[in-house]
């Protein structure tokens, strides 16, 4: 089922927020369901905050892309985080350590500086 929708579209650039917020009316998303902005800014500059008010399509999914949606969702969840219980991080793709400390270079610990008299 499609159908047009009214929406309200909050932007913001600033040094304090980096959003986008749609917020459509009278419309319950649920999983598997789409929704396509339609005229909407595709630029926004440094330090500007704004609103925007437009039409939007959603559309509602089948019952069967509800199922795919949420089998296959608890998968690939796993690719949006990396869990670790070191303070090491390790890359998969070069089998390099990061953060790398660059050569010529010293880590010094403050605490070992202070000197007691």
């Amino acid at each position: 089922m499609k159908k047009i929708v009214p929406y309200e579209l909050d932007l913001a650039n600033t040094w304090e927020d980096l959003y986008a917020h749609v917020h459509l009316e009278n419309v319950d998303i649920g999983p598997g369901d789409s929704v396509l902005i339609q005229q909407a800014p595709t630029k926004l500059a440094w330090g500007e905050k704004y609103s925007v008010q437009g039409e939007a399509l959603y559309t509602k999914a089948s019952i069967f892309q509800k199922i795919w949606t949420r089998f296959f969702s608890r998968f690939e969840i796993t690719m949006l985080y990396e869990v670790s219980f070191s303070s090491t991080r390790y890359s998969k793709t070069t089998g390099n350590k990061y953060p790398q400390q660059p050569q010529n270079t010293y880590s010094t610990n403050l605490n070992e500086q202070r000197r007691t008299s």
